[in-house]
């Protein structure tokens, strides 16, 4: 091949490779959001799954909101005692007893945390028909914390089967 034809060749495959990337940003950008990373989207997810009526929906919204707004100021403050209590990674001067007084009360905190998780979906149970009701205790049974091994993510179908955990090697 002569240059020339090198020449076309190459600013042929670098404007093809540009309107590539430019599609894919497009795509990115302006695409579905509510499953770009491939999880079901939080909001929606329960009340398509329980099968939620319209007012159903509307009330199902209104004490999610009320629910993050109580949790939200326990989980900054747990994640700040999390990060100082890592912190102490350099610190050889705690003694055991220091560590597991620290460890306690992120303890306490998760427990707190845990009860008014609890609260929240008796609450939403509480909402459903008795069909739904079996349907939520089978979504919840999926989740961490739930499920017998207490795992991180979901459980079952939603995860990848590359992230799921393996529990019998535990």
């Amino acid at each position: 091949m002569n240059d020339r034809k090198r020449y076309r060749l190459l600013v042929g495959i670098i404007v093809a490779l540009v309107l590539l990337n430019a599609g894919l940003m497009a795509w990115m950008w302006l695409g579905p959001r509510n499953h770009r990373d491939g999880r079901p989207d939080g909001r929606s997810y329960l009340s398509k799954t329980l099968g939620l009526s319209e007012e159903q929906r509307t009330q199902y919204r209104a004490m999610r909101l009320k629910h993050f707004q109580t949790i939200r100021p326990l989980l900054d403050s747990l994640r700040q005692e999390r990060r100082r209590f890592f912190e102490l990674v350099g610190d050889s001067t705690k003694t055991d007893a220091q560590l597991m007084q620290q460890a306690r009360q992120l303890e306490e905190k998760n427990a707190r945390l845990d009860v008014i998780n609890l609260r929240h979906f008796q609450q939403v149970s509480a909402l459903c028909t008795p069909e739904q009701r079996q349907k939520l205790k089978q979504v919840l049974a999926e989740r961490p914390g739930f499920s017998s091994f207490g795992g991180s993510g979901w459980q079952g179908k939603h995860r990848p089967d590359s992230a799921r955990r393996n529990h019998s090697e535990k």
